[in-house]
C-alpha cells in the first residue's frame, strides 16, 4: 500500500498530479497499462447520486460499504443486501445498482439526469481529460463501484487492479 497527499489544493488537478505521480512509478518499474489499470469514482458524486436517490448522510456509510461488495457478490446480491440491512426500497436497490454498472461518467450522468449535483461530474469528467493531455489516460477507468476510502474522503478515489 502506498499513500501520497496533497493539501491544501481543492482543484481536481491535485488528483491529476497524483495519479500521474503513480502511473509514473509504475513505468519507472516497467509496468504499463496493460498490466495496470486505475478504477475511479467521487464521493461528491456518489454522495450527490445517493442523496438523489433518498440515501439519507445517515445511510451513505452503511450503504457504501454494501456497494462495495458489487464485484464480489453480484448485482441480485448487493439488492438483496441493501433492502435487507439497510431498509432501502428494491426501487432504490435497483436504480443504485444500475449507476454501479455505468461504464462512463456520462453514463452516470444520463442515468441521474439533472437530480446529481453537476459540479462533482464535471469535476470527474476535467480529472479524464487531463489525464488524457497529460498522457495517461489509458490507465484510467471510470468505475462507480470503486467506493472505498468514500466514507471519509470528500473527492476522487481510485484503486489500482490488475487487467
Amino acid at each position: 500500500q502506498w499513500n501520497m497527499d496533497i493539501v491544501g489544493c481543492p482543484s481536481v488537478t491535485a488528483e491529476v498530479e497524483l495519479l500521474s505521480a503513480v502511473v509514473q512509478f509504475f513505468r519507472n518499474i516497467g509496468i504499463t497499462s496493460s498490466d495496470i489499470g486505475i478504477k475511479v469514482n467521487s464521493r461528491k458524486v456518489m454522495a450527490s447520486v445517493l442523496s438523489a436517490m433518498g440515501v439519507g448522510d445517515d445511510k451513505f456509510a452503511p450503504v457504501c460499504v454494501v456497494m462495495d461488495k458489487f464485484d464480489k457478490i453480484g448485482a441480485d446480491a448487493v439488492v438483496a443486501e441493501l433492502t435487507e440491512t439497510q431498509a432501502l426500497s428494491k426501487e432504490t436497490a435497483t436504480k443504485i445498482v444500475a449507476c454501479l454498472l455505468c461504464k462512463s461518467v456520462d453514463d452516470l450522468a444520463a442515468l441521474c439526469g439533472d437530480e446529481v449535483d453537476s459540479s462533482g461530474v464535471d469535476e470527474l469528467k476535467r480529472l479524464f481529460e487531463l489525464a488524457d493531455d497529460y498522457g495517461f489516460g489509458d490507465w484510467l477507468v471510470f468505475d462507480a463501484s470503486v467506493v472505498r476510502g468514500l466514507a471519509y474522503y470528500t473527492g476522487v478515489v481510485f484503486e489500482g487492479f490488475d487487467r
